[in-house]
């Protein structure tokens, strides 16, 4: 297995989801030791709540169990930049704001 870094951009929807539920859950669907993952998902504020109930009932604990560092990002400003919400292999919480948001769940 390589050494190389992965990155999954994941937006939340079922494309993703089931991309990273398979990689975590079968083994054989991927090259690459799940320490090399990186999964990103750039928060907007516009996900519904239901999003943010399912990822922390689903996905995250799938992601605790496994070690998977999970970033989560924002927009600084309109300007520019990125703001990390939270970096983690271990995420308890979906943080669910984007650009010039100020909503937490």
């Amino acid at each position: 297995m390589s050494g190389m870094p992965v990155a999954l951009s994941f937006g939340m929807g079922i494309d993703s989801a089931a991309i990273l539920t398979r990689w975590l859950v079968e083994p054989a669907s991927r090259s690459f030791p799940l320490s090399n993952l990186t999964v990103v998902t750039a928060m907007t504020g516009d996900e519904p709540d239901v999003t943010r109930q399912l990822m922390e009932r689903h996905l995250l604990p799938l992601m605790r169990e496994h070690r998977v560092r999970y970033v989560q990002l924002a927009r600084a400003s309109q300007a520019g930049g990125y703001v990390v919400l939270d970096d983690s292999r271990s995420p308890k919480r979906m943080i669910m704001r984007g650009r010039g948001g100020s909503r937490t769940n």
